[in-house]
Order: structure tokens, then sequence, then C-alpha cells
């Protein structure tokens, strides 16, 4: 508010006033050059001291001792040749003013020090440029028209009382009339004080008070203040106060004023600490004109008003910086627009015949407090607080005649750290009075959302309201004969701790009405969604999601609860993962529950409510294996078991393959590992695929293609060992052969065997037999598709061997002849022995080792397991069906093909027993060439252990049982080789004692997951290794110096072989 063009016409006067001129003094006084005499006084012959009974005095500079009168019209003056110093008056005692003499109070540049005035009583004051030092001034002006002006004036430690008295309250004074103070550009230091007091009757008062400022540096213990009193205005119609305060920086600035109706006062753009309005309607108008406060900085800003009612008109105020605003009054209406106000205090109280309307907007509080309290015989005015960025609000409303309140659209910001343990909003009592709470959002309040109290023949209207993450409920209402509306209300993890985590509602005859609505993970010991006592309840299209409850103690599981004459359509209810619905009806009361199940049942999914009818409310026995249900948390599947849901919803189980499964207990639904998924997570996460010398998922952006040539070299490169590696009686290849493809089919827990696994996939298929951080990809690739790949290395290996052997046997029937040149140089690689002696015992060296990798391959797209009723799937890739046409196909042709062959190789055995031809020598030299006379089958032997081997790893999936079948297998392997001692060697013997005792101790260790046992873990693999490097090394030193071997390498007959 800035149009102060009343105040610029009343005050004409006071501006010519104040320019008027006074050229002319009575007396001139220069106290540096002046005589007293009789003839003293004018310019040019100044007085030395002012004359005792002089009124208009001109003043040079210089020191004046005042002791008993002070001229009534004073101002400086400045003789010729002075040095133009303010004049300095100083009192010695009280001093008198001659306004008896000359009425005008006229001081003008003065410096007035210590000086303590009797009573004056002059008509017209003029204080211009004027510096009071502790000084006490009290002034009283009567008459029927007044004119005072303090200009630019400074008090220091200073008091100035003006008051303006009217001379008769019988006789009515002229129309024209006025009362008129201007106080302007004065600076204030100490504990000075300027008070003024307007008790005049019946005529117009104009007040002004501007840019008035202090020193803020000060330590005075008393500040400077200003204070403005109106008294005894009553009974006319024209005499209404008007005050303007404008651009003061003060301390403290009091209005106390009492006027017939709202007086016209404005407090315009001022900076104050604190500022007290008391307002007090005293005649018998009740419409006045209105109170602007703008603009203003302001601590702490206190408003009493008492008196009359006043219906029409009202405080203003806008755009202000408050930090404390308190309003106390008996019907004053407020309208608070656009200011920023930490804690705003409103108080209304009082008999009224009508109620006026506030109006709260678009302004930003911490703490917003409003009482209205009103005993009315008519109709009562509105509330309206909409708009406000809020922190906290506490309202009370109790009125005799029906009344609205509206808190719209404002925003709550969030508690402070002082209201912590409050609710956003707090309606402590509200009689006859109709609440409009609408597009609001409120959250992070531990004291709650929103708590209605004490509520008494009102209604309740709450729409489009947001209430989260609360404590003490999202809502709390406790209603007598109050109903309560809810429509497109959200409700998210709210907590209460009693009752009703997101609606509470208490109370007798309180209708209930709950519309399109959201209940989303609230929580309470009990009801933890909605609980409501009504007369009557409707809820329509009403969604109620519920959080899990089990960690919560003391809890019934409960969610709603409703108790009064109910009825509910479109309303769904959601429990949490592997809780069931428990419900309980009867005709004034419902009441549903989410449980967990007891200790040895389950439930999976959800119990709900949807479309109003009940689902999912009975739990199913636990699985005897593979599963613990313990107290009704999510079922726990045990070690490498893999667990899923059916499509009837129940939980079935079964071991996982070596690899794929957490090892330790873990939650049914979270049973693979390595970015598998799947049904015995036989299948990859999306973005991952199977790949080789790892059991767990690749990346499908780290596959690169080029491995794949790498690949297709691997049986050439077979092939070229096995063709230049002197195969001889193969009694060490044969024993570590066996030794590297066991092992990893003992390490069920992969215990740091990466190593073992690469160097084992050298001679057998690089499938899931243990993981590696080798692992590589070559592309998007299921289980059949990688089974199908690595068999492409023995495939490959024999059709390169069967190529090259039919190359070489045509070429020998063709007559061919090398150059002796070639000749020369294959006869020194191969070690004198014929290409074709080398290509038939590589073959079939290369066929018998990758005899164990074919049938552990066949075995694993062989076995099937039924995971549910009439359907079965693969073990080892749970994703895939059992019953796809290429099974048959491979079942048929790998049981006429490799199950058999140790029968095979007997019958091959027999068939070449004492033939002369070539091949059929070097075949049994692969064969049988390292055995004793009387254990030439023992090849078969092998063969039978490595497929019981494949057997028992394949088909027994429970760790436990085979890890007994390993056992037991692998310790009559050892009992049958030491009672049979199938090798014609000693060393070969000892070979394989050691290898066969490694792997008894390996199946031993397995599943000791000490640190202490990891050193024994690695000496029994490393064993082998370390005796087969020293016979080697025995062999060729023994060799290289052309000796005959020793006893070691001497046939052990038996005395049935002599």
């Amino acid at each position: 508010m800035s149009d102060v063009s009343p105040f610029k016409t009343v005050l004409i006067k006071a501006e010519n006033f104040f320019c008027r001129s006074l050229d002319d003094c009575e007396v001139y006084v220069d106290g540096h050059s002046g005589h007293d005499s009789a003839s003293c006084g004018d310019p040019l012959h100044p007085c030395l001291s002012i004359p005792y009974n002089s009124t208009n005095v001109c003043l040079s500079s210089g020191q004046y001792n005042i002791t008993d009168r002070l001229p009534s019209q004073i101002r400086a003056w400045k003789p010729a040749g002075s040095n133009g110093q303010v004049p300095q008056i100083f009192c010695q005692k009280e001093v008198e003013i001659s306004c008896d003499v000359q009425p005008s109070l006229y001081w003008d540049r003065l410096h007035i020090k210590n000086c303590q005035f009797i009573d004056p009583r002059c008509t017209t004051i003029t204080l211009n440029s004027i510096s009071f030092f502790h000084t006490r001034l009290f002034i009283t002006s009567m008459g029927n028209s007044f004119n005072s002006t303090v200009y630019d004036c400074l008090f220091d430690n200073t008091k100035l009382d003006l008051t303006h008295y009217s001379v008769s309250e019988s006789s009515p004074p002229p129309m024209t009339s006025l009362s008129l103070l201007r106080f302007k550009n004065n600076r204030m230091l100490g504990s000075s004080r300027f008070s003024f007091w307007d008790k005049t009757t019946k005529i117009q008062s104009f007040q002004e008070l501007i840019n008035n400022t202090f020193d803020p540096t000060s330590r005075s213990q008393q500040s400077p203040t200003i204070l403005i009193a109106w008294i005894r205005q009553h009974d006319t119609d024209y005499s209404t106060g008007h005050l303007l305060i404008q651009k003061n920086v003060l301390p403290s600035v009091a209005l106390n004023l009492r006027t017939n109706g709202i007086p016209d006062l404005k407090m315009v753009g001022n900076r104050l600490v604190k500022c007290d309005v008391s307002l007090t309607i005293s005649g018998l108008v009740t419409i006045g004109s209105l109170i602007f406060i703008e603009d203003n900085h302001i601590s702490t800003f206190n408003l009493d008003k008492q008196g009359r009612d006043i219906i029409h008109g009202a405080v203003n105020l806008q755009k202000n910086v408050l930090v404390r605003l308190t309003v106390r009054s008996n019907s004053l209406p407020l309208a608070i627009h656009n200011n920023d106000i930490r804690i705003c205090s409103i108080s209304g109280r009082g008999d009224v015949s009508t109620r006026g309307t506030d109006v709260i907007t678009d302004n930003t509080f911490v703490q917003l407090n409003y009482v209205s309290v009103f005993s009315t015989m008519g109709r009562s005015g509105d509330t309206y607080i909409a708009r406000n960025f809020l922190s906290r609000a506490d309202i009370t409303f109790i009125s005799d005649a029906n009344a609205d309140l509206y808190v719209l659209d404002n925003v709550w910001t969030g508690p402070v750290y002082n209201q912590t343990e409050m609710p956003a909003l707090l309606i402590a009592q509200m009689t006859s009075c109709s609440l409009f709470l609408k597009n609001s959002k409120i959250s992070g309040y531990r004291g709650g959302g929103i708590s209605i109290g004490g509520t008494v023949r009102s209604s309740i209207y709450i729409e489009s309201i947001n209430v989260s993450h609360c404590g003490k409920g999202g809502i709390v209402v406790a209603a007598e004969s109050s109903s309560v509306n809810l429509r497109s209300v959200i409700f998210h993890n709210n907590t209460s701790p009693t009752a009703g985590g997101a609606i509470l509602i208490s109370g007798h005859d309180n209708p209930f009405t709950m519309r399109d609505s959201i209940l989303v993970d609230n929580r309470s010991p009990h009801s933890s969604a909605v609980s409501v006592s009504a007369s009557t309840l409707d809820m329509d299209n009403v969604s109620i999601i519920v959080q899990d409850d089990i960690d919560q103690p003391l809890v019934d599981h409960s969610v709603v609860i409703l108790n009064g004459n109910y009825h509910y359509e479109n309303v769904s209810l959601s429990c949490a993962e592997e809780r069931y619905l428990a419900s309980s009806n009867a005709s004034a009361s419902l009441v549903w529950s989410c449980r967990p199940c007891a200790s040895g049942t389950y439930f999976l999914g959800r119990g709900e409510v949807v479309e109003d009818v009940e689902k999912g409310n009975e739990c199913t026995r636990c699985p005897e294996k593979g599963v613990e249900c313990i107290d009704g948390r999510t079922p726990k599947a045990k070690p490498n078991y893999w667990c899923g849901k059916n499509a009837v919803q129940q939980l079935v189980c079964h071991n996982c393959p070596s690899g794929y499964c957490n090892e330790t207990a873990h939650l049914w639904n979270s049973s693979c590992i390595g970015h598998r998924s799947g049904e015995l997570c036989g299948g990859c996460a999306d973005g991952y695929t199977l790949g080789f010398l790892t059991s767990a998922c690749l990346p499908v952006d780290h596959c690169r293609h080029e491995w794949i040539a790498l690949l297709s070299m691997v049986p050439v490169i077979y092939v070229a060992v096995l063709l230049f590696l002197p195969i001889g009686d193969g009694s060490m290849w044969k024993s570590m052969s066996y030794f590297v493809q066991t092992v990893p089919l003992l390490l069920k827990q992969e215990k740091q065997n990466s190593i073992i696994t690469m160097f084992s996939s050298l001679f057998t298929t690089p499938t899931n037999m243990g993981s590696s951080s080798l692992g590589f990809c070559v592309g998007s690739m299921d289980y059949i598709e990688r089974e199908f790949m690595s068999l492409y290395i023995p495939f490959g290996t024999v059709f390169l061997f069967l190529l090259a052997c039919l190359c070489i046997l045509l070429y020998h029937k063709m007559g061919c002849t090398m150059p002796p040149r070639k000749i020369i140089f294959l006869t020194k690689a191969l070690d004198k022995r014929s290409m074709l002696s080398r290509c038939t015992t590589g073959l079939v060296a290369g066929f018998l080792l990758m005899y164990s990798g074919l049938i552990a391959s066949y075995l694993k797209l062989y076995f099937c397991i039924e995971i549910e009723p009439e359907r079965w799937v693969m073990y080892n890739a749970g994703t895939e069906r059992c019953d796809q046409w290429w099974r048959t196909i491979l079942v048929s042709t790998a049981s006429i093909v490799l199950l058999p062959l140790p029968l095979v190789i007997i019958f091959i055995r027999r068939r070449l027993k004492g033939t002369e031809r070539e091949i059929g020598r070097d075949v049994l030299i692969v064969l049988d060439g390292c055995y004793r006379q009387s254990r030439k089958y023992w090849e078969s032997v092998y063969m039978v252990r490595r497929l019981a081997i494949a057997v028992a790893y394949v088909f027994i999936t429970d760790e436990r049982w085979s890890a007994t079948v390993m056992r037991f297998l692998l310790l009559t392997a050892l009992f049958l080789h030491l009672v049979f001692t199938p090798f014609v060697t000693a060393a070969g013997q000892w070979l394989e004692t050691t290898c066969l005792l490694s792997l008894c101790c390996l199946t031993v260790l397995n599943g000791q997951l000490e640190e202490r046992y990891s050193h024994v873990f690695l000496i029994a693999i490393a064993f082998p290794f370390i005796a087969c490097l020293l016979i080697a090394i025995h062999k060729l030193w023994s060799k290289r110096k052309q000796r005959l071997p020793t006893n070691d390498y001497e046939p052990m007959l038996s005395t049935e072989e002599l």
C-alpha cells in the first residue's frame, strides 16, 4: 500500500508553517562578542545572554547556560566573522518555556543538553534540526486546531511527549479543525522515547511517522521507543483518525488507538524489531476504513483488538516479513496475503452478532495457530486458508452458528526440528463447522498427518489429499454427530503406534464415506490400513495394498476394521507376498487381516479381495524335502536346492545341478547363482548366455565370435599331440587321464578348482563340470546348443584320425614312395615308427580319452526329472522339456554305441589276439599293453569305472548321497586294483595306487569348509602329478644313459603266470 494522498492534502498547512520566514527576531544574542545593555539585541549590537522576557531569539554559536526561562521561538544565527557552529543550550535546573506569551513553539538548529522543561502549553509546535541530549520535554498543545512537526532531530537519551488536547468538549469545533503531527527524518539513540497523545474530541486527526531511524550498534539497556496513543475519540462521524507509518527503522513502535471505527492506519516499508498495536472500538460505528500493513520487516508484531464488533472493513497484511505475528481480537476481519511469517498466532474470541470473514492466502508459515471461538446470534463468517506454504497448522473453530472452514491448495513443507512429534494439521476442537480440506500433500511428519479431535455437529470433507511417511497415523478423527467424507485420497507408508495406520475414525452417530481412494503400505499393530467406528460406512472404489509386517512385534495383522452398518463396492485389497487373507464378516462388523502361515505351512502369492470377492485364504503344507517353512516367513530352500511354484501356486523343490544354485540356505525364490534363472536354474538371465569352462552365465556383450576359430583348432591340436606323443603301453597317461577326469566330478562345491577344471577340459568335453575364471562364450546359446557344440571336439578328433589313417592306408596301398629326405625326417620325428602305426595308436588312445566326456554328455542330455505331475524337464537344463524329437535319436544312438563299449573292447581284444597285422598289434598295445598277461581285460574295467563314476555324478542329485556313492566306488576301485595288481610294471602300479588314494582322500575332504583343510586339499591334488613327473624323469634319464630298465619297470609276474 503506497497511496498516502490524504496525508499530503491535510499536511499543507504544516508545510507552509514550516517554510515560513522568520527574518526578523526580537533579540539577537552572541555569546562571544555581545554585551548585555539596555540597548542590546539588534544584529549590530547583540546581547551576550538571552534576556529573560524574550520570546523570539536568534542565537549565534556558543554555549548558553539557562537557569529559569527559554524563549518559545529560537533559531540559530550566524553573524559576520563567526564560525557558524550550532548554538548549545545547557540547563542548570528545570526551565520554563515562554509559550504563555508566544504560544507557537519554534526551535531551529540547536543543541539542547540536560534540560527538563516545566510542562509548557503551546498551540503550534515545530522542532527542526534540534539535537536533544539527556533532555525531558513534555508539551501540551490545546485548542481546536493543532499542528506539530518534529523534523530532522536527534534524540539521545531524551524523552519527548506531545499531547493534543481539545479546549472544550461541550462546544463543537469548526468543521475545518484538524489535529496534525509530522515526525520525520529523526534519529533516536540510547533510551530515547517519543510519545504522542491525541486527546482531541470531535475533530479529524492526522499523524505521520516517516523515515525515523536508530543506532542498532548501541548497547543501551533500553532501546528507543515511539508511542502513538489516541484517547477519547467518540460520538461523531468525522472524527476518524489517520496514521501513516512509513520507512522507519526502529526497535519499537507502540500504537494505542481508541476510535469509533477501524482507523485509517497504514504501515508501509518499515524495519522494526517490535510493533504493538492495541485497537479499541468504543463508538457505535461498525464500518470503518482498512488497516494496511505492507512490505514491512518486523520481528514481533502484536495486534490486539477490543470493543465493538467490526463486520465490514479489515486488517490487510501483505508482503511482510515477520518472525512472529500475534493477533487477538473479538471479531476483526483479517486479510493476510503474500507474507513470510515464521510463527503466526490468530485468536478470535467473543460474543458477537455476526462474525466476519478471515482470508489467509499465499503466505509462507513455519507454524500457523488459528483459534476462532465465537458465540453468534446471526450468521458466522467463513475462513479461507488457501495456497499457503506451511510447516504446521493448529486450528480450533467453535461457533454457535454454522460456519465454513476452507483449507485448500496448501503446500506442507515438512516438520522443523522442534515440531517432530506434532502432526502437520491439528484441529483440536471443532463445533458447528463444515471443514473443506482439499488439494494438499503431507509427508514426513512423525507426529502424524492430519489429526481432528473434539468434533461435534460438524461435517468434514477431505478431497485430493496425499499423506505419506507420517507417524501416529495418516488421519485421525474423533467426532460426535458429525459426518466424515473422504474422496480421492492417497495414504502411503504411514505408521501408527496404536491403530489405523492410514485412517482412524472413532465416535458415535458419524456417517462415514470413502470413495476413489488408495491406501498403500501403511502399518500399525491393529488395523494397519483402516479402522472406522461409525453409524454407517460406505466404501466405493477403494484400493488397499498391504505391507509385510512379519518383523513388527505385537501386531495382530488386521488391515481393515469396520464397526457399523457397512457397505462396500469395487473394493480391492492385496496382502503382502506369502500372506493369506483372513476374513471375519458380521452384519455390523467387518475385519480383513493379512496373516502369515503357521510353521510347517506356507502360502505363495497374495491373499486379496478382487471385485469384492475374497481370494487366497488357506495355507499349504510345506514340502517334505528341500525347504523349511518357519513362523510364516518366506520359505527357505536348503543348500543346493532349487524351489519354484507350479500352476496351482504350490511349492516344488528339487536338488540343483552342481554350480547352478546357492550352496547355503536361501529364500526359495533366490536359488540361482551366476546370473542363472528359470527352472532348476537351467537358463540364463536376460542379457546373459552359457559359455565354456564355467557353469555361470556370461554377459552376451562380452562374447566373442573369434573363439569359434580357436575351438575349431582343438581337434587338430589333439591329433597332433596324439600323433607325436609316444603312447607306448600307456600306463602313465591312463592313470593321469582317469585322475584329472574324475577330480571335477568329486568337487561339488568347486573349491579353488579353476585350474584343475581348465586342465581337465583338455581331456574331456568343456561342459559345466566346474567353473573357471577363464570362462568364455562365443554368442547367445542355450544348453542344448552348447552341448552339441562341445561334442564337436571328440567327434572332430576321431574324424580327423580316421581321415588321417584312411589317407595313410590308401597311400601304402597305392605303393607311393616319399623322397629320401622326407623319409629320414619322419623316421626321426616318429621315433622309427610308421605313420600308420602312430595314427592307429593315436586314434584308439583319443577314443579312450574322450569316452568319459562323451558318456557324461550323453547321460546329462538323457537325464530328466518330473518337476511337476506329467511335466518332465532336463535336469541340467530345466528350461528344456524332455519330449523333444532329437532326444529319441540321441538316446537310441548313444545307447547302442557308448553304453556297451566295455563289452565291445573285450570282443575286439579277443578278435585281435595273436594277430600278425601291424594295425591289430597297434590296437592291442593301446588296449592292454600296460597290463599283465592275466589282466589284459583291465581296459574294460577302466571303462566300467568311468561309466559308473559318470552315472553317479549325473543321476545322484543329492550331494550327500553322491559323495557316499563316489567314495564307495573309488574305494572299491582301489581295493580291486590292490588285489588284482593289473599293471605290468611296478611304476605303473604305484602311480595308479597314488591316483586312487588321492581321489579317495578328496571324497573325504569334499564338503569340509574349514580353512585348515585347504592345504591337505591342495596336496591331495598335486601329489599324483608330482609322482607322475618323477617317474617320467627317471624313465627319460634311464633311456638317455642307454641302460637296461630297472626293476621298477620289469614285468611283475604272479605264480600262476610262471
